[in-house]
């Protein structure tokens, strides 16, 4: 059985929108938080409270930021990009 390596996530463009605009990926995970719970809120309640919302997508963004910054510095893309690519290709049986 030959199980390859992965250093890298699954959605490519994805990642490189994070690194390349990291502020319109903050925007765009905010917007879907929100519209998320929204859309949560209404199905179990039938209205929205602002202030829950609110912090919910609040504390979701952060979360998002800080998980994206550690992977970002755990698999080294700040320096030159090869580590997790030479990482990528190696086979192991």
């Amino acid at each position: 059985m030959r199980i390859e390596a992965v250093g890298r996530g699954m959605n490519m463009e994805s990642d490189d929108i994070a690194v390349e605009r990291p502020v319109l990926a903050t925007v765009v995970v905010a917007v879907v938080a929100t519209v998320a719970y929204l859309g949560v809120q209404l199905v179990l309640d039938g209205a929205v409270a602002l202030a829950e919302t609110a912090s919910f997508v609040l504390i979701f963004t952060l979360v998002y930021v800080a998980g994206s910054r550690y992977l970002r510095e755990r698999t080294g893309e700040g320096d030159d990009g090869t580590a997790a690519d030479d990482a990528a290709g190696e086979t192991v049986e």
